[in-house]
């Protein structure tokens, strides 16, 4: 029987129009997604789909739980037919999502944090800005980041490593500048990133502290389903030491390169992306292409999915 690596999409995975198909087709779909309307107060379909579908993006508030509750929809289909993941890991916002797939919180008080997470950094950290630096040596990157902070006192940090060429770096507007021009004299370039903020750096402190104290209002149980933790970089099975691990998490840097390395080393071969995106999938190419990566977004039914999982 083949073990599965679930990856669950992190919140540039949104479009509009994504869970629509879903929702019309797969009954545990479309209770998950209303389940959660009900729990935030007001009809996310209109954010996924509906007339409110172009404004999600530039929510974090809004689009954090709409992606989650795309993800739970599909992850929710898959159980119906048998298939779980034998560990399960989320980028950033997909965290989140993993910890309430693996029932580490009960699903009310998993969508209640949610919501919570996007609402205190769509509300901290509206005052930097993210850029994807290609083609540049982290080692490099990281002490160029250290430099710059240094140097006009305001901070610039990794803050994802997505792949072996593809790092983002978070923090303040005129360091990510002058971060990029140095990265252009080095032959590597600048993508900047249409995100609400500097997410997982220091601009996010104060998020992160009304996060936390949020976080302790909420049982975290022992996960049904083996939880692998990004910000420690190991398997986590005790419910407590994955909520203290998860109030350090939006302040810490996704190392994706260091967690499928990880995964890879324990003897996992297939992954699979939950979520509407292939950004996880093509990531895992990137950073390790023996393994055998797929993403339930490019099937058009969930059958088809199962079938090739076989």
């Amino acid at each position: 029987m083949k073990k599965f690596v679930f990856l669950f999409d992190g919140q540039g995975a949104f479009k509009p129009g994504v869970g629509r198909e879903l929702y019309n087709k797969y009954q545990q779909a479309k209770q998950i997604i209303d389940q959660g309307s009900e729990v935030l107060g007001y009809d996310i379909k209109e954010y996924l789909w509906g007339d409110k579908a172009n404004q999600t993006s530039s929510m974090t508030s809004i689009a954090q739980p709409a992606i989650s509750l795309v993800s739970l929809a599909y992850s929710g289909v898959l159980m119906d037919m048998g298939i779980t993941g034998d560990v399960s890991l989320g980028h950033s916002l997909g965290e989140a999502t993993a910890i309430v797939y693996c029932g580490i919180t009960d699903f009310q008080d998993g969508i209640r944090m949610i919501r919570k997470r996007g609402e205190v950094m769509e509300k901290g950290g509206k005052q930097g800005a993210m850029m994807a630096i290609i083609n540049l040596d982290k080692n490099l990157l990281e002490q160029e980041c250290q430099r710059v902070s240094e140097d006009i006192k305001e901070p610039v940090v990794i803050a994802n490593i997505n792949a072996p060429n593809q790092i983002v770096i978070s923090g303040s507007k005129q360091g990510i500048q002058m971060v990029a021009q140095f990265a252009a004299k080095n032959r590597a370039r600048g993508i900047p990133l249409d995100v609400g903020g500097a997410w997982h750096s220091p601009y996010l402190k104060e998020a992160s502290e009304e996060f936390s104290a949020f976080l302790d209002k909420i049982e975290f149980k022992s996960p049904q389903q083996k939880f692998y933790s990004v910000v420690e970089q190991k398997i986590l099975l005790d419910g407590n030491e994955i909520k203290e691990s998860f109030k350090k998490q939006m302040l810490a840097k996704v190392d994706w390169v260091g967690a499928i390395n990880n995964l890879k080393s324990l003897g996992y071969e297939y992954f699979l992306e939950i979520g509407p995106s292939r950004i996880l999938k093509d990531l895992v190419n990137k950073i390790a292409p023996e393994l055998k990566c797929d993403s339930v977004a490019l099937y058009t039914d969930m059958e088809s999915v199962v079938q090739n999982m076989g």
